[in-house]
C-alpha cells in the first residue's frame, strides 16, 4: 500500500510533541532440540543470580534493584554471564507470566506445560560480538530441560532486527502471536494476533 506524502512529516511531529505511539511485538517459540550450544570466545561462567548479584547488576545497568528482586518474588530467575568479577550479560526466564511493557500485554507461558519464557535479555556492549547471548540463550535451555520443559518462547519488537537476527539464529523462528498498539493522543487501538493451527499454544491474554 502507498504511504500518502503528508504523512510521513504528520506522523513525525505527531511523535516529536508525544502524541504518536506505535509499538509491533512478536512472540517467537523454539523448541529446545532446535537450541544448539554456543561456546562464546571469552571464559565465561553463567549461573542463576542471587539477590547481591541482582542488586549489583541491576545499578550497573541503570535499573532498580528493588524492581528486579520483585520479578523474582513473581517467579522470574536472572541467569547472569559473568567472566571473573567481569559481567558478561544476563536474561530472565519464566514459568509464570510477563507483562510486554512496550505494548502493555501479559503473556502467560503457564499456559504451556512444556514451556519457558525468556525475557529482558541484555549483553553489556562492551561484550557483544563474543558469543555471549548464544551463550545465555543456551543456559536457558539447560535450565528449562532440567525442569522437564521443552519449549521456549520470547518476544522481539518488530523494528530490532539486531535482535530478531540474533533469536533466529539461536533457533527461535515459529511466531507464536503477535500483539501492535498504537496511540494517538489519549486514543489507542490495539490488535492482538493469535496462533493458528493446534500445535503452538495461544500465551496471549
Amino acid at each position: 500500500m502507498r504511504v500518502p506524502s503528508w504523512s510521513i512529516p504528520l506522523a513525525q511531529w505527531l511523535r516529536n510533541h508525544n502524541l504518536l505511539y506505535a509499538r509491533w511485538v512478536r512472540i517467537y517459540e523454539a523448541d529446545t532440540s532446535a537450541v544448539s550450544p554456543q561456546r562464546p570466545t571469552v571464559d565465561v561462567e553463567i549461573f542463576e543470580a542471587k539477590d547481591e548479584d541482582i542488586r549489583r547488576l541491576a545499578a550497573m545497568v541503570s535499573s532498580s534493584p528493588e524492581a528486579w528482586l520483585g520479578r523474582q518474588t513473581r517467579g522470574s530467575v536472572c541467569l547472569i554471564a559473568r567472566s571473573g568479577t567481569t559481567y558478561r550479560g544476563y536474561l530472565w526466564i519464566t514459568r509464570g507470566t510477563h507483562l510486554v511493557r512496550e505494548v502493555n500485554h501479559v503473556v502467560n507461558v503457564s499456559r504451556d506445560p512444556s514451556g519457558a519464557y525468556i525475557h529482558n535479555v541484555f549483553v553489556m556492549p562492551d561484550s557483544r560480538r563474543m558469543g555471549i547471548f548464544g551463550a545465555l540463550v543456551a543456559a536457558a535451555k539447560q535450565w528449562a530441560e532440567a525442569r522437564g520443559l521443552s519449549r521456549l518462547y520470547t518476544t522481539i519488537a518488530r523494528d530490532n532486527e539486531a535482535s530478531e537476527r540474533a533469536h533466529r539464529a539461536a533457533g527461535f523462528r515459529t511466531v507464536a502471536g503477535s500483539v501492535t498498539v498504537l496511540r494517538v493522543g489519549s486514543h489507542e487501538w490495539k490488535r492482538v494476533s493469535r496462533p493458528k493451527g493446534t500445535r503452538v499454544v495461544d500465551l496471549l491474554e
